[in-house]
């Protein structure tokens, strides 16, 4: 089956930053120019719909306030970067955010929107998690369905998953998950959209992923039988 659909778990910047002996600023910064890379390289393999996981909710929460203000930062200054250049205008890309966005500072949510907005006409996706929990996305949307459904019985009864993806933060189920930094899991990433996922772990730090590497989780992809559980 053609692969049309990637999500990708950039995890070890900050074990970069100490191999290297790095500031964590200038880690994340090689990092954020991955990101651009990876999506230059889907592109230039057909590949539609790409999906980064930026910051969990649980870092969000855990991260110190110095590392965070790091990491808006680097927002602030790429959002500006592309929304003047019209990076994804050019590209033909429709830029979505999601998870609990409005966590973020005002500013950044603003400057989000605008991204958003602009690109929004266009089919092909570059979506990105922040502050991004699978539990919390599920959880948000049962809350939603509560709300939505009260006092329906008939209704909730014939809920289906299609209705139920409605109220999810993604709708987008990647054909290949593709995870960095030498960790073989998931850690709660799009719980109930990976379900058919295939499974990519690659022992490089997120900044050391090359060109070959996302090559090699393409061609394993490519020489994996997918079964859909039949």
């Amino acid at each position: 089956m053609k692969l049309k659909s990637i999500a990708i778990i950039p995890d070890g910047n900050r074990r970069f930053a100490m191999r290297n002996a790095l500031s964590v600023q200038n880690a994340y910064a090689s990092g954020f120019t991955k990101v651009e890379d990876v999506v230059n390289w889907a592109n230039e393999n057909s590949i539609d719909n790409v999906t980064f996981w930026a910051l969990s909710l649980e870092n969000f929460k855990g991260r110190s306030k110095l590392e965070l203000r790091i990491l808006f930062a680097l927002m602030r200054i790429k959002i500006r970067q592309v929304l003047r250049d019209r990076t994804f205008v050019k590209k033909q890309t429709h830029v979505k955010f999601f998870g609990k966005i409005d966590l973020l500072p005002k500013d950044l949510q603003g400057m989000i929107s605008e991204l958003e907005a602009q690109t929004e006409k266009f089919e092909k996706t570059l979506e990105i998690a922040i502050a991004y929990s699978g539990r919390e996305e599920i959880l948000n949307a049962a809350k939603k369905i509560a709300v939505d459904f009260s006092g329906k019985e008939k209704r909730i009864e014939g809920l289906t998953e299609k209705e139920f993806e409605k109220y999810l933060y993604s709708k987008n189920s990647p054909d290949l998950i593709i995870r960095t930094g030498g960790v073989s899991r998931l850690s709660g990433f799009m719980p109930w959209q990976n379900a058919y996922s295939e499974l990519y772990f690659s022992r490089k730090l997120w900044p050391e992923f090359g060109k070959e590497d996302f090559e090699d989780a393409i061609k394993f992809y490519n020489e994996t039988e997918r079964r859909f559980g039949k």
